[in-house]
């Protein structure tokens, strides 16, 4: 420990303390970065989504047409297999015409450590959920 004791031993201890803290900041920058930037892309997806097979059920009303658009819409927006088959759409009131529907999107954020640690990918699971109004069609005259 004779290497610390001197003034330029201090001065060591100083710059290998930062370094440690700096490195800790950094490693939970990379980890928490892109939870939050997917928590965003997740929410504005649901919402771009919902949007959309909302259109496509005025247009064709059929239920069918709304989750076949919404999983090759999620397919085109990189979503996995796995990721899709959690995703879920709710056609609003259950029973009745439809007057909105709901999509709820899942999807995993990709961290350093869940690429390496497969248990702990349950914790980067990121699920959004929005819902559309389908436009009602004018009064018949």
């Amino acid at each position: 420990m004779k290497l610390f004791s001197s003034e330029s031993g201090q001065i060591l201890r100083q710059v290998i303390k930062f370094g440690v803290i700096i490195a800790l900041v950094v490693l939970i920058v990379i980890e928490v970065g892109p939870l939050i930037w997917e928590r965003f892309n997740v929410a504005q997806t649901a919402e771009d989504i919902a949007d959309s097979v909302a259109n496509t059920y005025y247009a064709y009303h059929d239920k069918a047409q709304v989750i076949k658009d919404t999983t090759d819409k999620l397919k085109m927006a990189g979503f996995s297999d796995d990721e899709i088959r959690q995703a879920s759409v709710e056609f609003l009131p259950p029973d009745g015409s439809v007057q909105s529907i709901k999509v709820t999107v899942v999807k995993y954020a990709n961290t350093l450590i869940t690429k390496h640690i497969s248990a702990l990918k349950k914790l980067s699971r990121i699920a959004a959920s929005h819902e559309s109004g389908v436009l009602t069609p004018p009064p018949a005259k």
